[in-house]
């Protein structure tokens, strides 16, 4: 043992380290990505029941939609207003920017009271499914 030199030890530790390391992130975020069978249903559910609400009430549906996500955000632990979740769960989201503008919408229907157009109400409802599903509701 005394003929390998000391950098040796160091180059073989860092790699070690390396490694666990990677693996602590990777089970770190493979862990926070899964939601509870009950946490599923009751997402799969309230889903249901916003798009049965859009056809008669598509403000309130926005509303509700925009809440789901702020529950399933809760669920994989961010913290804060929903914008804070959106912004420190951004790379989880595969369209951001759709996910902005459904947010936007929401903010705009709960402070200024106005309807909400078919179209622009169907393309929010999109965005707000398409992130549950990146957060793994499976919708």
């Amino acid at each position: 043992m005394s003929n390998v030199p000391a950098w040796i030890y160091f180059i073989i530790g860092f790699f070690v380290l390396d490694f666990f390391l990677v693996l602590f992130i990777f089970m770190k975020r493979r862990r926070g990505n899964d939601l509870k069978t009950e946490e599923l249903q009751y997402i799969k559910s309230h889903w249901i029941r916003i798009l049965d609400m859009s056809q008669g009430n598509m403000n309130q549906s926005i509303l509700d939609a925009d809440k789901l996500v702020d529950y399933a955000l809760n669920r994989h632990g961010f913290e804060g207003s929903v914008a804070d979740k959106l912004k420190k769960a951004g790379p989880r989201f595969s369209d951001l920017n759709g996910l902005w503008f459904a947010h936007k919408l929401r903010n705009r229907t709960a402070h200024e009271l106005t309807d909400i157009r078919k179209d622009e109400g169907g393309r929010a409802l999109k965005q707000f499914k398409r992130a549950l599903n990146d957060l793994g509701a499976g919708l």
